[in-house]
């Protein structure tokens, strides 16, 4: 009940908190998706593509947090900015994966169907592979997500005003409470598990309706 009472009490200080980790986590999020899935549909088609992609995006997912947002600190500068930069690095690579391996997956006849129909490439890919890939691309957006959405704490070292400074602040303190570190980490969590159930829900219906076309 404390911790409640704790948030309820410092809601003034921790709603402005809320909304900014919200905004970085959509923008980080938006640039990640968009860069992804162009670097997931070259990836489908060329080989060398794919390795590359991977590769990197691979590598910069083992870079701990503190080391890439301080160092993108150095270049861009200090609160939100960077902890975007960093994010949208993490992020790349449930967005590349997935993309890859739902174009993958699509049947092979299927996109023989619509080349004989006259469609070129580009229509088969908007028209045809991107629809039934969707429901694999949005188990990486999923799994990008709720990453990001944990990882954003981080941000606060580096001056982001988001949720992860009522979790250092309490740290950092001589007489850290409980209350106070869970004031952070419960809306991390909350936020974390609503857009898990969210994005799940959506799969879940889109993965429905494809099998449900494929067996007409």
């Amino acid at each position: 009940m404390s911790t409640v009472r704790y948030i309820l009490d410092n809601w003034g200080t921790l709603g402005p908190q809320v909304e900014t980790h919200l905004e970085i986590v959509a923008i980080a999020m938006a640039i990640a998706v968009a860069v992804g899935l162009g670097l997931g549909i070259g990836s489908a088609r060329s080989a060398r593509v794919a390795a590359a992609s991977l590769a990197v995006t691979s590598t910069l997912l083992t870079v701990p947090s503190f080391a890439l947002f301080g160092l993108l600190s150095i270049w861009v500068g200090l609160e939100d900015p960077p902890v975007i930069i960093g994010l949208v690095l993490y992020a790349l690579l449930p967005v590349v994966r997935g993309t890859l391996t739902g174009i993958r997956a699509v049947d092979p006849a299927v996109i023989e169907a619509a080349r004989g129909m006259g469609m070129g490439g580009a229509q088969r890919l908007l028209r045809v592979e991107l629809p039934l890939a969707v429901p694999v691309i949005l188990g990486g957006i999923r799994q990008a997500t709720v990453m990001v959405v944990a990882i954003a704490t981080v941000g606060a070292v580096v001056g982001a005003n988001d949720l992860g400074q009522p979790i250092f602040s309490a740290l950092y303190r001589s007489t850290a409470t409980t209350p106070r570190i869970l004031a952070g980490v419960i809306p991390v969590a909350a936020i974390g598990l609503l857009a898990d159930g969210v994005l799940s829900l959506v799969q879940r219906r889109l993965a429905r309706g494809r099998v449900a076309v494929g067996a007409t």
